[in-house]
């Protein structure tokens, strides 16, 4: 009779699983921190709100990470509205007169989109790091 015993090969498979789901997070967290900087040199500058009420958010729901840069720079409009200006300056055409040379609208999306194989290899290699 053979018989194998499951138990050690299960926690093991466990404890590799629970590896790459905290490589991940460290690789999503630097792709993050990464694009929040980027983003925050080409966000308008003007009285300096917008770049101090960026920031970010990294949660893991079982084995999927997912990391999130923001902006939220609201303002209380004369009806009483608050309004998220940030979003409205973002998706802005292009900015006539910006304060400060280098800003533009589409701050966040343009380095995501420029340097998006860049954060691919950012949390890859925290993944194959966090597997050694």
């Amino acid at each position: 009779m053979i018989e194998f015993e499951f138990d050690e090969l299960f926690n093991g498979l466990d404890r590799s699983k629970k590896h790459v789901r905290e490589s991940a997070k460290a690789g999503v967290t630097a792709a993050v921190y990464s694009l929040l900087d980027e983003s925050r040199n080409e966000a308008p500058l003007d009285k300096g709100v917008l770049r101090t009420t960026a920031g970010t958010n990294i949660e893991v729901e079982g084995d999927t990470v997912t990391g999130e840069v923001f902006y939220s720079a609201t303002e209380t409009t004369k009806s009483g509205e608050r309004v998220n200006y940030a979003v409205i300056l973002h998706e802005m055409g292009e900015f006539k007169n910006p304060t400060t040379p280098g800003t533009r609208p589409k701050w966040l999306e343009r380095p995501l989109k420029r340097d998006a194989k860049k954060y691919n290899r950012m949390i890859a290699s925290a993944i194959k790091k966090g597997l050694k």
